[in-house]
């Protein structure tokens, strides 16, 4: 099962390096200080879920076993912190899959390692159970980017909306 994971990773990679080079390369939103990576990549109930990295976005991506979203559809998907909204999306390369947005553009990201611990962080926080999750957490000093503020906001509670907005990444109350 394992090897399934590391070859629907491989896949992706391999897919969205394609796309990088014949559809996104002239992009104004391309960040050039990163590049494509599967990050995470794990099996769910009902599939295969992970980070993707690329220049211009951070998505989890969905590979389902079976009944698929039609492209631009919408449905919640069950993860052990909570549901997470995922659309349908479609590429030649890999077939159907689910996304959902966590990063658009990826100017905030000096570095491929910054977004490769932001992606973790991510999926720590996603696979983790609200019981999980420790009560209080020592503050890190304001600023830092966005692994520090993932890490500060990682005790709160967010809605739906809030993680799709990315409320987890400002200090701001109102935001969640």
């Amino acid at each position: 099962m394992e090897a399934d994971v590391e070859a629907w990773a491989e896949r992706v990679e391999q897919a969205f390096h394609a796309i990088e080079a014949e559809r996104m390369r002239a992009m104004a939103l391309v960040n050039p200080a990163l590049q494509v990576e599967a990050v995470g990549f794990r099996r769910m109930r009902g599939g295969v879920l992970g980070v993707l990295i690329t220049p211009w976005s951070m998505i989890l991506l969905r590979i389902p076993d079976a009944g698929t979203l039609r492209v631009g559809a919408t449905a919640a998907r069950d993860l052990p912190r909570g549901a997470v909204d995922f659309v349908g999306a479609y590429e030649d390369r890999i077939g159907a899959y689910e996304s959902c947005s966590l990063f658009s553009p990826m100017f905030d990201f000096p570095d491929q390692a910054t977004a490769r611990a932001v992606a973790d962080e991510v999926l720590a926080q996603l696979w983790a159970t609200t019981d999980e999750i420790p009560a209080a957490r020592p503050q890190a000093r304001a600023g830092g980017g966005p692994l520090a503020a993932l890490r500060r906001n990682a005790d709160h509670d967010l809605d739906r909306r809030g993680f799709l907005r990315g409320a987890f990444l400002r200090d701001d109350p109102d935001s969640r």
